[in-house]
């Protein structure tokens, strides 16, 4: 009986296991200008390099335009925006109620195709960070190869300026084209997913000792 138990028990870890992959998203860039005159960001100087990471869940998102955007939500705790110069800001924290930050996929061809980060999966925008007022935006075109669907397993790699037709990577207070901060968008990554696991060969096998 315990051979059949636990025979069950290793096909229900192989069966579930793929369905949830975690997937970290980075975007790098070097700072333009700052206008910004309250700390912790009035720290970052013109030159330094900028990194905006997260996680998403690949399971875990909702549909924008049908077929053409798909926003994967961002796991709040692993937002970072950091700089080189040792400057790190978080999400706003509590984040404002009814919202949610996405990481978007667009999948336009013939048109063009793309990533952004919002709290619409329709539209870029941009996210409220700890500091608040200001918003940390980031919005980047490509050709509309670029992406075959809307899955974020399948645009696992990186892009650079191969195919890129514009840019957005900046921080704003009160309103989008008030840019306090200006970024030289460099690359972005979406890496390796990690699977996500409810339980382990070994606690399996603790169960049954």
């Amino acid at each position: 009986m315990k051979k059949i138990v636990i025979a069950l028990a290793i096909s229900l870890l192989g069966a579930t296991a793929p369905q949830a992959s975690l997937v970290e998203v980075s975007a790098r860039g070097q700072v333009l200008f700052n206008g910004i005159t309250t700390p912790p960001l009035n720290a970052v100087t013109v030159g330094q390099t900028a990194r905006m990471s997260f996680m998403v869940d690949s399971g875990n998102f909702v549909e924008g335009v049908p077929g053409d955007t798909r926003g994967y939500v961002i796991d709040q705790a692993t937002f970072a925006l950091t700089f080189s110069g040792g400057v790190v800001v978080g999400l706003l924290n509590p984040f404002p109620a009814g919202e949610t930050p996405y990481f978007t996929l667009v999948d336009g061809f013939p048109v063009s195709d793309g990533f952004f980060v919002s709290t619409s999966p329709v539209s870029p925008g941009g996210v409220p960070l700890a500091q608040s007022p200001i918003e940390a935006n980031l919005d980047l075109g490509y050709e509309g190869t670029t992406l075959g669907s809307l899955d974020i397993l399948a645009a696992i790699g990186s892009y650079g300026s191969t195919g890129l037709t514009r840019f957005s990577y900046n921080l704003w207070r009160v309103f989008p084209d008030n840019v306090v901060m200006e970024i030289d968008f460099t690359d972005l990554a979406i890496a390796t997913p990690l699977p996500v696991e409810s339980s382990t060969w070994g606690g399996v096998k603790a169960t049954f000792r």
